[in-house]
């Protein structure tokens, strides 16, 4: 198979010590949906410069529906396939495994090669503790014995060949450590570091790649810090070497598989998100070190990049619920309360300012934190769609409908221009072009407006330019500048990104939301005074359930092996 990857090129030195002796591994492979990312990630697996027959990979299939498990299963020929048919990943119920139809070994070359195929996506916690438990129940029995180290691995990513050799080498130089991490290298700018260091802030609960002040390795960092070249652990420097840190991420992480028994397996309610940085805490507090490999090298793109508003829940909830398994008493519930209410005021900033669904789903976070209520997200989140479909169901289609643009940041005036271009090229191709709205830019005075009109403008007709209505920071601009709207008040407000920092008094009935990374698709959302007024209930109430929750929370500790 020929990868659709950027040519691997090293970016450190690739002279690494052998292991004073060869440890089986066995890699955890965790995907959903993405198949010829994830062949593309065993192929890079395939040609480590490690023993492969000391390697038995593990690729756990999270109930896709592209066909991942035939599609592997064809290119690889792994030795069996095993049904998970449990939807809850600390209760596996693992079936005999079937054999493919191909006879022989698998075509990687590793020692095996089994795919676990999970009934329902449990998520990347869910997908690695059921790794975690296919190696302790079901590995051992037709491998040679246990494993020496778990390689946990995500399917988005690329390894240059030597990754495996200086992971174990890095473990294998002391057996108190416990972990070892991957520094993390842009995927597309290889010569990049997008994260290395990464250190836990007890004092605020906030992790940092800087350790904060009063950490023990406040001096040695700024030390290494001065050999890198970048005066930061980030960037095109020259990083090296073993470093001890809180935290590594699980995109590659090395784990040593006697203390993965001792400490337990990933938290069963995280579903995704800040599993690894929980599992890495744990391990610290169980005595056991835990490094990056500054040569250990694996290529990712940046998780900011893939960030989404379901993706922050998930991080924002799981965050706070770590904080109690590292601190304790006043201060545990002084730094939660400090989270909590800083959740509570996003929501209802969000919630007041025409970003009605993000300022619910911070609600939910801060409710579902309260109730103890893991695993997947369960919200209604407006469906995305295209924009001509998002204008329709936003009934603003037609000379008589007026959109109204929120420009607030550096390149929102493009952005509308070609949310503009794109509505009337889709209206043209269905030959609607009658059917344009009017249009108005709401712009704050430090946006750059690469047409040069500041205010007035055209009557915002079909093919003219819009109407510009220009606001400064001030809350009395912001007022001032919307008496026209109490006149004629828009059909809808286009926000993009969630974000806007203006409180519409008369806005519309409808938001609808543009993410930049995907300019031809849109979601809708009602904002009435109705809704507005539901939504401020519901989160009085949680503001009253998160402060008593805070004022009685107590330090956690699993009764079970999961967290």
């Amino acid at each position: 198979m020929t990868s659709t990857r950027p040519a691997t090129r090293s970016t450190h030195p690739v002279e690494v010590p052998s292991p004073r002796a060869t440890a089986i591994v066995a890699g955890i492979l965790v995907t959903w949906n993405r198949k010829e990312l994830v062949s593309a990630v065993i192929e890079a697996l395939s040609a480590q410069a490690y023993p492969l027959d000391r390697f038995h990979l593990v690729v756990v299939d999270n109930a896709s529906t592209d066909g991942t498990s035939r599609y592997l299963a064809r290119r690889w020929r792994p030795e069996r396939i095993v049904a998970n048919s449990t939807d809850r990943a600390h209760e596996p119920a693992f079936e005999p495994p079937s054999r493919p139809e191909q006879e022989g070994p698998n075509l990687a070359g590793f020692a095996s090669l089994s795919i676990v195929a999970n009934r329902v996506n449990l998520g990347g916690c869910g997908g690695f503790n059921t790794g975690f438990a296919f190696v302790e129940r079901v590995l051992p029995s037709w491998a040679d014995a246990e494993p020496d180290f778990l390689w946990l691995l995500d399917d988005d990513i690329d390894l240059p060949a030597d990754a495996l050799r200086c992971l174990v080498a890095a473990a294998d130089d002391d057996p108190r450590i416990g972990l070892v991490g991957s520094r993390t290298v842009h995927l597309q700018d290889r010569r990049t570091t997008i994260e290395s260091t990464i250190y836990f802030d007890r004092a605020t609960g906030f992790m940092g790649p800087d350790p904060a002040a009063g950490h023990p390795m406040v001096a040695e960092h700024r030390r290494w810090i001065t050999t890198t070249g970048t005066n930061s652990p980030k960037g095109d420097g020259a990083f090296t070497g073993v470093r001890p840190v809180d935290v590594v991420s699980a995109c590659s992480m090395l784990a040593r598989w006697s203390a993965v028994k001792e400490v337990g397996f990933w938290d069963q309610r995280y579903f995704i998100y800040c599993d690894d940085a929980d599992w890495c805490l744990r391990f610290g507090r169980a005595g056991y070190g835990v490094v990056l490999n500054l040569d250990a090298v694996v290529y990712q793109t940046p998780w900011l990049s893939k960030l989404t508003p379901s993706r922050a829940y998930y991080a924002d909830r799981n965050s706070v619920w770590m904080l109690a398994k590292v601190l304790g008493g006043a201060h545990l519930r002084r730094v939660t309360w400090s989270r909590l209410r800083a959740f509570l005021l996003g929501s209802l900033k969000a919630g007041l300012l025409r970003r009605g669904f993000q300022g619910e789903l911070r609600r939910r976070t801060v409710e579902d934190i309260v109730r103890s209520r893991g695993g997947r997200l369960r919200a209604d989140l407006p469906p995305p769609e295209s924009v001509l479909e998002a204008f329709e169901r936003a009934r603003c289609l037609g000379p008589g409908a007026r959109v109204l643009v929120m420009c607030n940041q550096p390149e929102s005036v493009r952005w509308a221009d070609r949310l503009r271009a794109s509505l009337t090229h889709s209206l043209i191709s269905a030959g609607r072009a009658d059917e344009q709205p009017r249009w108005t830019y709401f712009v704050r005075n430090d946006v750059p407006d690469p047409q040069g009109t500041r205010g007035g403008g055209g009557a915002g007709a079909a093919g003219s330019v819009p109407e510009r209505i220009v606001y400064s920071m001030r809350w009395q601009s912001k007022i001032r500048r919307q008496i026209g709207l109490l006149r004629r008040p828009p059909s809808a407000v286009v926000v993009f990104n969630l974000l806007n920092d203006v409180p519409l008094v008369r806005g519309g009935r409808f938001n609808i939301h543009v993410d930049t990374r995907t300019p031809d698709r849109a979601q809708v959302e009602r904002d009435t005074i109705g809704s507005k007024l539901a939504f401020l209930a519901r989160w009085a109430c949680t503001a009253v359930a998160a402060r008593v929750y805070a004022r009685r929370l107590k330090p956690h500790r699993s009764s079970t092996k999961y967290g």
